[in-house]
């Protein structure tokens, strides 16, 4: 089981890291891929082959050992069905064999029922831990969970030993238990962190995207088992009303964006154990320095913005309007001041390295 996590772990976040990377590329701008002393994030962008290769590539890592072990290893019936099969006496191995096929049986058909009232019901009256903002996320997991297991299960049984060549199943099937596995985490985490109020668009995005992803995933999966007929019928049965799980809205992504762009309890929370510095002289620390400037400029700006707007201070770029603005009398001394360290601050985050050619 340990081996599984850690696959889905290692693979999980080495993607993960792939985006992100790639999106601080595009924010970075040509400063990104100018490579010196003040870029922080070109090398980091060159590592990520590297991260997603140890102990082999993200497609065997998703496609082999996530769902190709965990489907052995993590059942409940499976590996003791294995072991009884190897058994050298072969009338204890069928005894044993039978007593184990009887339970999977009875397992397989209670998850069938399962599933259906958590289809029909929305998984509501299930009974699960949580408070009034985790609850309906725990319930969620309980009926995707049962669907997870119900189809792999009815996977194994049409498809036996192939189900492992199988990769665009078995990919699908790691895709749909990573994403359970990091809602419970997520949920978790939310709960070791004493379930601040302020977190809760973050708990809120995490699990609705998870659980939006397994769905998607193992609708994708149904259309993709041999056996047509009892493929369509086990989607009816555990998805009788269709698609439960939307993506996260642009509203909440909105909330977390505003989260994210203030100095606050929740991004110190959500930054923990990262590399966080504010010296000025260090490339990341520059980003620091740049962000917690620009905070305090903030209410100047928008005097700024307002009396452009009201047509009191001529329109153009913020730092060609600073003096003109001091000299209107619409800010003072000191908030011009805060204003030019503000710019100076943005200018300092993004410059490149220059370098004499004879340096070189």
């Amino acid at each position: 089981k340990p081996s599984v996590i850690s696959a889905i772990i290692k693979y999980q976040l080495t993607e993960g890291m792939r985006r992100v990377i790639n999106d601080g590329m595009d924010i970075q701008g040509g400063s990104g891929i100018c490579l010196g002393p003040s870029n922080y994030i070109g090398r980091l962008y060159q590592t990520i082959p590297v991260g997603i290769t140890v102990e082999g590539a993200n497609i065997l890592t998703r496609t082999m050992m996530i769902f190709g072990q965990g489907a052995v290893r993590c059942h409940p019936y499976i590996q003791s069905e294995m072991a009884a099969l190897a058994l050298e006496d072969k009338e204890q191995a069928l005894k044993d064999f039978d007593a184990i096929l009887w339970k999977h049986i009875g397992f397989f058909l209670g998850n069938i029922g399962r599933g259906l009232w958590f289809g029909v019901s929305n998984a509501r009256f299930s009974n699960t831990p949580g408070d009034k903002h985790t609850r309906r996320y725990y319930q969620q997991l309980a009926r995707l969970s049962t669907s997870f297991t119900l189809t792999a299960d009815f996977a194994l049984l049409t498809l036996g030993g192939n189900l492992k060549r199988k990769e665009r199943i078995s990919g699908r099937f790691a895709d749909v238990l990573s994403h359970l596995y990091l809602c419970s985490c997520v949920l978790k985490h939310f709960e070791n962190q004493g379930s601040q109020e302020t977190d809760i668009p973050l708990l809120n995005w995490a699990c609705q995207y998870s659980l939006h992803r397994a769905q998607q995933s193992l609708l994708a999966v149904f259309w993709l088992l041999p056996m047509r007929i009892p493929a369509i019928a086990l989607r009816t049965v555990l998805f009788p009303l269709g698609k439960p799980y939307a993506p996260p809205q642009d509203k909440l992504v909105g909330e977390l964006a505003q989260l994210l762009l203030n100095d606050s309890p929740t991004r110190d929370r959500l930054t923990a154990g990262v590399y966080i510095n504010d010296n000025p002289e260090d490339a990341t620390g520059r980003i620091e320095v740049a962000f917690k400037a620009v905070l305090m400029a903030a209410p100047v700006e928008a005097k700024i913005h307002a009396a452009q707007k009201q047509g009191d201070l001529d329109k153009g770029t913020l730092a060609s309007t600073i003096d003109s603005a001091l000299a209107k009398n619409i800010i003072n001394q000191a908030e011009a001041e805060l204003l030019h360290t503000a710019e100076q601050a943005r200018s300092e985050a993004i410059r490149v390295d220059d370098f004499d050619p004879g340096e070189l």
